[in-house]
């Protein structure tokens, strides 16, 4: 075959060349993309030659560079499950907001939460029983028992609890009747306990009225105060604490309960829980390479290399984490799905190595076995090096995200990308060098030392492919028919049109419940403390600092009355100091007595000393003192640091969330600068997440969409059809978010990276047909059918792979691993449908001509019947990343 029959490398192998081919010029496009492809496929040739020549050497180097690498994971890894930090933009206001508060008003106090639930809380037996759980908590045998780290009010362990009626005395609540009970809660208002406020709504849940009064409650909840700083001892006792809380409580029907360390406790367990499911995806693949990459006979079955190529695998994660470690990244909860995703990839990238082997034709079989390799390396590096560089362009966008959490995994992504790239090209090739060597040399594919003898001859079922069969048979010619375009251009249409609402109908949303297993108890409590206890809106204050309070008095009376008014603000729940000093200067002129001017300090040194009197003497003034902080100086008392307090309303949307934030950002901006006053909540940065997430989905989208693209027009090197295929990715993308409105899901920082991800796949199922169409002549019919026959199994095989590396994911109780079946579940259903059903029908009526450089005929069924023995054309091409055969060989001669 001449070099002119390998023009932009499409051989003849499905026809001869016709004896009298006029040689047209291709135009700009193409000669561009073939001088790229040849440049590439010349390299990768060579790899494939050197790597060949000295397969054990290259698998030594290979292993010991990656194990080098590897170090880093083991002397610098690190894991950060800190929510409040990972999912918000590194250049939020709110970030360096959260840090002036926990140092200026740093908390020592954890928790033990626990809730009770039972048929009546209020009746003389059950609470006989709630206090027996208190007690059987209290008593518990730590490191230190919950006396000496409890935090202590009036010197007595704060325990907050309906049990506070009776002080904790189970003598007192059995000598109560259950009537006498519900009189209490309905009428106590000061905690015997504690002499402070009580209010039977904060520790009763699900209660039951008859008219405004109180007769029933399912739920009592407990909180245990730790006061101690030393954090060790703290969290043994939390421990001790919920190991006897899952025990449950005689009489109690269910328990609930959670702890400060529960969060950091559950958010990894939700991760390490899911091993398993990794393990047996792993073990699942490993089967599946071992059906197909072979076959099913003694010797060409492919068992060792199909544990090479999950081995590769294995040591890209090591790559990634190694390296990006290192480099000082941490690991958060989205790079648990990491290993799934590189499995996928890596699965696919084998196929288009062994499939490239099994369609050299007979002149390159007949090579010596270097340079067999080399022609391999020549076809399938390229697909390779293309699939890679599309995904780790759409990674490389995405880490240039303000999101540390989705930063990182898109660093760990591309750097697990390019370890996979270059492994499969060194560390695999060499493998199957090996593997090569041992078929030719006859020996058993399980026992390597048994030499089968040369007589020897595998089943005639093994050397048959009944999916190609049905693709050329039945396939192929039932997509043509006329009604059958019809109904499937009318599906495709109903589908995006259904999606198009679905996608706008997409909501915002985040919970940071849905990072603990659904299973676990942290998930459990939180799910029951929001349906018996939901309590109020988010709490916020105003943190004032570096500002001239004398001088202040208009301005903190505007933001007292301008936060009260405010519509996203709960009535009666902004709690300011200032109007609580100046209301007692108002009332108190004694204390004030020489003082004041118009009940108002005359001096500074005056506003300060009074405060101080007012914080440290006066009953109304002790409940501010946390709020105020003085300063001395030089023996100078001043007041360095303060904050007003409020409630927000309960909001049902993120986008409330958002526009309540917003608002009350700009309240006080409209009043003090930012460097003297400034709104914070805990819970706004949460809202910021979702206030950036939905334009960083957006962004993220469009610009891998657009590499994307430019990398597919650059391959297929023809515009309409690059367009043809865009518009398949565009629709898998519309009716993936449309059916995940449908689903339940959010846009959320989890399905934002899953929908990056999905583009890389997106595009392959289309691309593959795309491209195999240019390289057919004929009418459009006779092409669509000949792509179906020659790309339609690598295309399916690719999908199914991909799916089969996540569909035990589906088992998960994670909500990072779930949202990841389900979204990928999608992207192969939608983008197999787009590719394998929508863009043939497409290509049969609107399709461009071929290339100019093509010379393929597809000759029907009397053409395939001629290689019904070989399985050139198998599954193993299949991938379903953009893995492309080279769109040109540029021989010596044609220069």
């Amino acid at each position: 075959m001449n070099g002119k029959a390998e023009m932009n490398g499409h051989a003849a192998t499905n026809g001869q060349l016709p004896a009298s081919k006029e040689e047209k010029k291709p135009n700009i496009l193409q000669r561009v993309a073939n001088k790229i492809i040849w440049f590439f496929e010349t390299g990768f040739e060579k790899i494939g030659v050197l790597v060949s020549t000295h397969p054990w050497k290259t698998i030594l180097i290979s292993t010991i560079i990656t194990g080098l690498f590897c170090i880093g994971a083991g002397v610098n890894f690190t894991e950060t499950n800190d929510n409040s930090v990972i999912w918000v933009p590194s250049d939020s206001d709110f970030l360096v907001h959260k840090k002036y508060v926990e140092s200026t008003y740093p908390s020592t106090t954890r928790f033990f939460y626990l809730i009770l639930v039972a048929d009546n809380v209020l009746t003389t037996a059950t609470m006989e029983k709630v206090y027996d759980a208190y007690d059987a908590i209290v008593g518990l045998d730590s490191t230190s028992n919950y006396t000496s780290i409890c935090l202590k009010s009036g010197g007595k362990c704060l325990v907050s609890s309906v049990l506070e009626l009776y002080s904790y005395d189970k003598a007192t609540i059995s000598g109560k009747t259950d009537a006498q009970i519900q009189s209490d809660v309905n009428t106590v208002t000061t905690s015997p306990m504690y002499s402070s406020p009580w209010d039977a709504t904060k520790s009763l849940g699900e209660r039951t009225y008859s008219g405004s009064t109180i007769t029933g409650a399912r739920a009592a909840i407990l909180t245990f105060y730790i006061g101690t700083e030393d954090k060790t001892v703290a969290e043994a006792w939390e421990q001790k604490a919920l190991d006897r809380a899952k025990q449950g409580f005689a009489g109690i029907s269910q328990t609930y309960y959670i702890s400060t360390r529960s969060r950091s406790d559950e958010a990894g367990n939700a991760i390490r829980g899911d091993v398993s499911l990794l393990s047996a995806g792993y073990i699942l693949v490993i089967v599946y390479l071992f059906l197909v990459f072979g076959r099913l006979n003694c010797v060409e079955q492919r068992v060792g290399l199909s544990l090479a190529g999950v081995i590769v695998i294995g040591m890209s994660i090591g790559f990634s984490f190694g390296l990006s470690s290192a480099a000082g990244w941490e690991y958060g909860p989205l790079h648990s799905i990491l290993p799934f995703l590189l499995l996928g990839i890596g699965v696919d990238d084998m196929f288009v190595i062994v499939g490239s082997y099994q369609s050299l034709s007979h002149h390159e079989l007949d090579l010596p076995l270097t340079q067999r390799m080399g022609k391999l390396l020549r076809h399938a590096g390229v697909s390779i090096l293309v699939t890679s560089v599309t995904d780790i362009l759409a990674f490389g966008i995405g880490a240039s995200t303000t999101l540390p959490a989705l930063k990182s995994f898109c660093v760990f992504s591309c750097l697990g990308i390019l370890g996979l790239f270059s492994l499969a090209l060194t560390f695999f090739v060499a493998c199957f060098t090996l593997d090569i060597m041992r078929t030719e040399q006859g020996r058993n594919a399980c026992i390597c030392c048994y030499k089968h003898k040369p007589e020897y001859k595998p089943n005639n079922c093994s050397q048959r492919n009944n999916f190609n069969i049905f693709l050329r048979k039945y396939y192929s010619k039932m997509i043509l028919k006329l009604p059958v375009k019809i109904v499937v251009v009318v599906i495709t249409l109903a589908l995006l049109g259904l999606n198009i609402w679905g996608f706008y109908s997409l909501k915002q949303d985040y919970n940071e419940n849905w990072f603990y297993p659904s299973d676990s108890y942290a998930y459990e409590y939180n799910e029951m403390k929001e349906k018996y206890f939901p309590g109020g809106g988010a709490r916020g204050a105003v943190y004032c600092k570096n500002i001239e309070y004398f001088t202040s008095k208009a301005r903190f009376e505007s933001l007292y009355t301008q936060l009260s008014a405010n519509q996203y603000i709960a009535s009666g729940t902004v709690d300011s100091w200032f109007k609580s000093y100046t209301d007692w200067l108002a009332t108190s002129p004694a204390a004030a007595s020489g003082k004041t001017t118009a009940n108002y300090p005359t001096t500074e040194a005056d506003f300060v000393d009074l405060l101080n009197t007012f914080i440290t003497t006066e009953t109304t003034g002790k409940r501010h003192a946390r709020e105020v902080k003085f300063l001395n100086s030089s023996g100078t008392l001043d007041v360095d640091a303060s904050y007003i307090s409020f409630q927000h309303n309960v909001f049902q949307t993120a986008s409330d969330e958002i526009v309540a934030m917003d608002a009350i950002v700009a309240l006080v901006k409209g009043i003090f600068s930012e460097s003297e006053c400034f709104p914070y909540s805990r819970l706004y940065l949460q809202w910021q997440t979702n206030k950036v997430i939905k334009s960083e989905l957006f962004r993220n989208l469009g610009l891998a969409a657009a590499c994307v693209f430019i990398v597919t027009l650059i391959l297929i090197a023809n515009l309409w059809t690059s367009l043809l295929v865009f518009s398949c990715v565009i629709m898998t993308l519309v009716d993936v978010a449309g059916i995940m409105h449908l689903w339940g899901l959010s846009i959320n920082i989890v399905s934002c990276i899953n929908l990056v991800i999905a583009i890389g796949l997106a595009v392959d199922y289309s691309a593959h047909i795309g491209h195999c169409f240019m390289t057919f002549v004929g009418d459009r019919h006779e092409r669509v059918r000949a792509t179906l026959v020659e790309m339609g199994n690598p295309v399916f095989s690719g999908g199914f792979s991909t799916f089969l590396a996540f569909i035990l994911l589906a088992a998960s109780k994670s909500y990072v691993f779930t949202t990841f079946f389900q979204i990928f579940f999608l992207v192969v259903i939608f983008g197999l449908f787009h590719g394998l059903v929508y863009l043939p029908v497409l290509l049969s009526w609107i399709g461009p001509s071929a290339y100019t450089t093509a010379d393929r005929r597809y000759k029907g069924d009397d053409e395939d019947n001629q290689g019904k023995d070989s399985n050139k054309n198998a599954a193993l091409q299949g991938h379903d990343n953009l893995a492309m055969k080279s769109t040109i060989q540029k021989d010596n001669e044609d220069k």
